[in-house]
């Protein structure tokens, strides 16, 4: 039976290196640890989430609940959108995208009900930001139903724990709030997503640490708990449009 219920969240942004391929991987884990099933579809030629996922079933390490598809068309990507949807076994799809922008960046945001935009503190980052939220903007006054196009929110990530966090870093997120539509919730630089990157998804590391023979080792736990929670926290906030 489809699943009508079924959502698409597309990472995307005009600039690489801002953590689309790692927030869908957080995103994902946090999906995952709620009991969602998950799509995760790769459309940049960089490749980085199929690697990583590559990587995973080679180790026998992808969790029950998460399957892979790599688009290399728009005509692709929305085949196997449609064909999860009719399945009704998925619960969210996530699709990170190419940094520089693609050529179908319309067509992604015509089949997802919600486009990310992350951006890193720095003035840099908030220039090219602005360049994907105002192409987002005229996309809208191009098509003839801009209210059936998808919410679009900015997240700020790797930000600084509030104790290491600058007067610098205090004014990147103060213009953030001012300039885009930001989700309320920061993405926090951790070392836990250093380590999702490479060994797997934040709900399967959870259990590893928990279940370690070192006591010590355990206590590592936490941190990956920590970061579940702050990217549940995120989705949440992105669904809710």
């Amino acid at each position: 039976m489809a699943n009508a219920d079924m959502k698409v969240v597309a990472l995307m942004a005009r600039k690489g290196g801002c953590g689309k391929s790692s927030l869908v991987k957080a995103l994902s884990s946090a999906a995952l640890s709620s009991g969602r099933t998950v799509l995760v579809i790769d459309t940049d030629p960089q490749g980085d989430v199929t690697l990583w996922f590559r990587k995973l079933q080679a180790r026998g390490a992808v969790p029950s609940g998460v399957s892979f598809y790599g688009a290399t068309t728009s005509t692709d990507l929305e085949d196997t959108i449609i064909a999860a949807q009719e399945a009704g076994q998925t619960d969210l799809v996530f699709i990170d995208t190419a940094g520089s922008g693609t050529e179908w960046s319309d067509e992604i945001a015509m089949v997802a009900d919600h486009l990310v935009t992350p951006v890193l503190p720095s003035d840099a980052d908030m220039a090219v930001c602005a360049q994907t939220v105002d192409w987002f903007k005229r996309l809208r006054g191009r098509v003839a139903e801009p209210d059936r196009l998808p919410t679009h929110n900015v997240l700020l990530t790797r930000f600084p724990a509030q104790a290491k966090a600058t007067k610098v870093h205090q004014r990147m997120l103060q213009e953030a709030i001012k300039r885009f539509p930001l989700v309320g919730i920061v993405v926090q630089e951790r070392t836990a997503y250093v380590e999702m990157d490479e060994q797997g998804f934040l709900g399967d590391l959870v259990a590893s640490y928990r279940n370690h023979a070192d006591p010590l080792q355990r206590s590592q736990a936490r941190r990956f708990e920590e970061a579940v929670v702050e990217c549940s926290e995120v989705l949440t906030d992105i669904l809710r449009g």
